[in-house]
């Protein structure tokens, strides 16, 4: 395994000629479309290399959706094993891929499959902006996101992340209503696979829903156009048996499989609950706070602003050149605005909900480049000029150019708690974490014995904090796990009261571990609870 240290200076340095020659060749079309496609793509690679082998936790997401992963594997019928509370089922899915393969399930093996996922979806943006705008400002506002991605170090734009499929499943919509749009292929079939694409999104992720539903309605104007025009309903109907065959297949399957309550109640109403965090400040405030966060989107944003400017001036006061023109400034307005919607509906100030601007974002720039491409070089230049002072700064100042130096973190560290479980656990166990500490599961690479890996929603104070708990209890008696932690206190994420919020102030929980567990000892503050048939 290949690993960098924290000034990789020649590779660094490599980066940077390449993303010159990417901008270069892009812009003037020094090459064919295919070789541009494939410098971009290799330049994303190989930009993300040392975070993808640097084998460690950047968010809890990570462990969480990678503990569910491992519990898949061993039984994988969702939401009976496995509720992955705001992240959707396909999410966790994908991530079983790479051990069906043969691979063990790490952090190495959840960032390639993001990474791919990345890659996907600026694909399918580039076919996007070219079908709407052209070659020549494709290429241009296709560098954009690339160049972004590509440099960015912010933990949020390059772990596992819960929003790269569900982007890469709404990149992959938007292209296929941009063929809609400008009448590219079959009605019928783009309308199909469009329902298609769409109707699995609630089940990446529900916060991707509002943006769904403006590339299906306006999917929807077109196919209604066409009706009235040719008095032909099939691409229309297309479109509606696309979108409701992934969720009535969904729907029929957890029916069969007896978890359509767990489906309905933890997965829509719970993310409703979730969904209810706003109401303090306006959703202004939210987004701008939630940008504050993040220097980098925040130079990518006010690079931009010039070209957001012009793309606006475009859209209200200057009638489109072309018919379908009409539908692409409706479908950008409104994908700018349901994503602010969705970034910050919740009202938590996390950086990588931004991961859903960027599609929106490149979108209003692209039209407001479209009609000044001799100035077309400049966005581009300026966000690589961004980074390249910020990486400077940091080599002057720090003689670091990589925030994830690699050197002997190829392989998992094991905590103590890990260490000390070994000897009482199988392979085939389960294990129970209380609190929230999901990288137990993936240092133990054991199944959780609970839908959750983490005991959050059973303790936090909410309107459905009994029926989570009630859930937990039962999975608990369910699977007799051979291992259970109580993580609350300096190792668990936001749940560090022990007097209040440890598994011992549970008695409908505590009494049954009383009865069947034994404590071991602690273990860097966390306590380990071992099957009596087990000592």
């Amino acid at each position: 395994m290949i690993s960098f240290d924290n000034s990789p200076t020649v590779y660094w340095f490599a980066g940077y000629i390449l993303a010159g020659i990417v901008i270069v060749a892009g812009i003037f079309r020094l090459v064919p479309e295919r070789v541009f496609m494939g410098l971009s793509i290799l330049l994303l690679i190989f930009m993300r290399l040392p975070v993808i082998v640097f084998n460690k936790e950047l968010n809890p997401d990570e462990s969480q959706m990678l503990s569910h992963a491992i519990t898949l594997f061993r039984d994988p019928l969702y939401w009976r094993s496995v509720d992955g509370t705001t992240i959707g089922p396909l999410d966790n899915y994908l991530l079983v891929v790479p051990r069906i393969l043969g691979f063990q399930l790490s952090y190495i093996s959840a960032r390639l499959i993001g990474i791919l996922c990345t890659c996907g979806s600026l694909l399918f943006l580039f076919f996007t902006l070219k079908n709407w705008f052209g070659n020549v400002t494709a290429r241009t506002a296709f560098v954009l996101p690339l160049v972004f991605l590509s440099f960015t170090q912010e933990k949020d734009f390059v772990h596992y992340s819960s929003e790269q499929l569900p982007i890469l499943l709404l990149s992959l919509s938007v292209w296929l209503l941009s063929r809609i749009t400008t009448h590219s292929g079959s009605l019928k079939s783009n309308a199909l696979f469009l329902g298609l694409t769409a109707g699995t999104i609630p089940f990446a992720k529900l916060q991707a829903v509002p943006q769904a539903l403006v590339i299906v309605f306006c999917a929807s104007w077109v196919c209604y156009r066409w009706f009235r025009l040719r008095e032909d309903p099939r691409p229309l109907q297309m479109l509606l048996l696309g979108g409701l065959t992934f969720p009535v297949i969904t729907f029929t399957w957890a029916y069969f499989y007896q978890v359509l309550t767990d489906l309905i109640d933890f997965y829509l109403f719970g993310n409703v609950i979730y969904a209810n965090g706003n109401e303090k400040i306006s959703i202004l405030s939210q987004l701008l706070l939630t940008i504050n966060q993040s220097a980098d989107f925040i130079s990518f944003t006010i690079i931009l602003m010039i070209p957001f400017i012009v793309a606006v001036i475009r859209i209200f006061k200057r009638l489109p050149d072309r018919k379908e023109e009409y539908i692409i400034r409706f479908t950008i307005l409104l994908l700018i605005v349901t994503t602010i919607y969705a970034v910050t509906k919740s009202g938590n100030n996390f950086i990588h909900y931004l991961n859903f601007c960027l599609i929106p974002w490149t979108l209003l720039a692209a039209y407001g480049l479209e009609n000044f491409k001799q100035w077309c070089i400049v966005p581009s230049v300026l966000l690589l000029i961004w980074f390249a002072a910020k990486d400077a700064y940091f080599y002057v100042k720090e003689h670091r150019l990589n925030d994830y130096a690699s050197h002997d973190k190829t392989d998992f560290e094991e905590s103590a708690v890990v260490k000390a479980l070994r000897k009482y656990s199988k392979p085939d166990d389960y294990m129970v974490v209380w609190g929230w500490q999901s990288g137990y599961y993936v240092e133990a690479q054991l199944p959780q014995g609970t839908a959750e890996s983490h005991s959050e929603r059973s303790i936090f104070n909410h309107p459905m904090r009994q029926k989570y708990f009630n859930r937990y209890v039962k999975d608990i008696k369910r699977t007799k796990p051979a291992i259970i932690l109580d993580a609350v206190g300096k190792n668990s994420l936001w749940l560090q009261d022990k007097k209040t919020q440890s598994i011992e102030s549970f008695p409908g929980i505590y009494t049954y571990i009383q009865k069947n567990y034994s404590l071991v000892g602690s273990f860097d503050d966390t306590k380990l609870y071992v099957r009596k048939d087990r000592l």
